[in-house]
């Protein structure tokens, strides 16, 4: 058994990162945010390579794996070999995204209502896990993907409230609180209270 040379593994593996850019381009762009496992991840990556070669060896006349091997560093083919993986990537996810996942964007509910109440600003409403209710200015948050999703709201009231659920007291509590991912419960929005 011969085992393969340098020069054989950095050919394997530069035919085979355009498959992983061009998947990963394609998933970013038509927004899907499912998590893949590693086998799936490298099986989607091989057959992406797959095409991008099949692709290059159409454009440039190239067919044989030999051939290949022996040009595959020349400068004019690494960059055809790039642009092939990111027009494979970018043209499929680009179709998906206008037409399948249309309206649907990167990040969770959080990241979206909190980026756009953080531009224009607004008073919230913060009821938390144990059953309280908080009204406020809406000051910092926090959490982007897998971060901590935390608020802290600005002139912070306490509202109590009776059976019927009329306010019956608001309860200034200090100048500023922070709310943690484990206190929030829901959150309400208004431009203005």
């Amino acid at each position: 058994m011969v085992l393969p040379s340098l020069t054989d593994i950095v050919v394997v593996i530069v035919l085979l990162v355009p498959g992983f850019i061009s998947f990963t381009l394609f998933k970013r762009i038509s927004v899907i945010e499912k998590r893949f496992s590693d086998l799936e991840t490298t099986i989607w990556s091989l057959f992406s390579s797959l095409v991008i070669i099949m692709f290059f060896g159409l454009i440039t006349g190239i067919n044989s794996i030999d051939t290949i091997r022996d040009r595959v560093f020349l400068p004019e083919h690494l960059m055809q070999i790039i642009l092939l993986a990111i027009l494979l990537g970018a043209i499929p996810g680009l179709i998906i995204k206008f037409t399948i996942r249309k309206g649907i964007y990167p990040g969770d509910c959080w990241e979206l209502v909190m980026e756009k109440i953080g531009k224009r600003g607004g008073y919230v409403i913060v009821y938390t896990g144990d059953g309280l209710e908080y009204k406020g200015i809406l000051h910092y948050y926090t959490g982007r993907g897998e971060g901590k999703k935390e608020l802290t709201i600005r002139k912070p009231k306490l509202i109590l409230r009776g059976k019927n659920w009329n306010v019956i007291e608001e309860i200034e509590v200090g100048k500023e609180i922070l709310f943690t991912e484990k206190d929030v419960k829901r959150v309400v929005f208004f431009r203005e209270v």
